[in-house]
């Protein structure tokens, strides 16, 4: 195997695609032979990074896992001074997101991956894909501290769809914040509830070069759902009592950004564990299960949420 190569595993018609050599990401997924269902650029697949404290962020999408919070993300660490003076909330972890890692065990349908550890988060990632027989997809993280000191982390799943992929989580109004990206180059993306469920009606930026949004939600359902045309995706995960959540996070956050290009449109599902306390040589474990549905109705909000309440 090409150590730049894409792991496929696949079970009951369902099909994955994992990057080890750019941090374990998945980046394709499938069913029936359906178009990829993750927003993912198959050119970029094949590239190799040279991983250092200083490596930026490279635009893999697909489903990644940061730690939260992210205020906190070149705060305990002493390898990179500037962003750690500037409270820097962006790059995340090169080393955990993009970073080679080492596949321990793998057959047709699973995979299980570890990272290398990284003096950024204090941690080592261990990463446990699988397809079910009955076609969903577990998804389990491990964090490890691999360093001398207590971190502080949550574990941060997210997954990244095309932008105008219509997203729905059942939430009270009173449980969703949503935080606008509003400067002189974003305004943002107008959102409404259907039947109890929050969604957000992506559109075209027209007197700004992009629109973007960050809804930041505790769900009645730990479960999130998004629609392609032709598939429904959801999302399932363990609800966390609210006060287990870090403030600066939630259980569920949903992004939203769209620009004058429709390919630059991007949807992001992203659920946060527990935070934790981690001592040296302590971990903490965090899954996702998706499930695919084969969806032939009306693409409306309506039809949508519908679809979802028969299931």
């Amino acid at each position: 195997m090409n150590s730049n190569s894409i792991v496929y595993i696949e079970n009951a018609g369902v099909r994955v695609g994992v990057l080890p050599h750019l941090g374990g990401t998945i980046v394709f997924l499938s069913k029936d032979n359906s178009p990829n269902m993750l927003k993912s650029d198959s050119a970029l697949w094949n590239t190799a990074l040279d991983i250092s404290e200083h490596t930026d962020f490279f635009p893999i999408q697909g489903h990644t896992v940061w730690v939260g919070p992210q205020s906190q993300w070149w705060m305990q660490q002493s390898v990179h001074s500037s962003r750690k003076a500037e409270q820097a909330l962006w790059p995340p972890d090169p080393y955990i997101t993009l970073g080679a890692y080492t596949v321990l065990t793998q057959n047709d349908w699973s995979v299980s991956l570890t990272s290398q550890h990284s003096d950024v988060w204090g941690v080592t990632m261990e990463k446990e894909i699988a397809v079910n027989p009955d076609g969903s997809v577990f998804v389990q993280v491990t964090l490890i501290n691999s360093s001398q000191d207590i971190v502080s982390w949550d574990i941060w799943h997210n997954t990244r769809m095309h932008g105008y992929s219509k997203a729905y989580v059942q939430a009270r109004k009173e449980h969703v914040r949503v935080v606008p990206v509003r400067n002189d180059t974003c305004t943002d993306m107008p959102y409404g509830f259907v039947n109890d469920y929050f969604t957000y009606k992506p559109q075209q930026p027209d007197s700004t070069t992009s629109r973007a949004s960050k809804a930041f939600i505790y769900p009645e359902l730990p479960v999130m759902y998004a629609f392609t045309p032709t598939h429904m995706l959801s999302i399932s995960f363990e609800k966390h009592i609210k006060n287990q959540i870090h403030p600066e996070q939630a259980l569920v956050e949903l992004y939203t950004s769209t620009e004058e290009s429709q390919e630059h449109a991007l949807l992001e599902l992203e659920y946060h564990s527990a935070y934790s306390h981690i001592g040296p040589g302590d971990s903490i474990q965090a899954w996702e299960v998706w499930n695919i549905e084969e969806y032939a109705g009306e693409q409306t909000e309506q039809a949508h949420v519908s679809f979802i309440q028969s299931l």
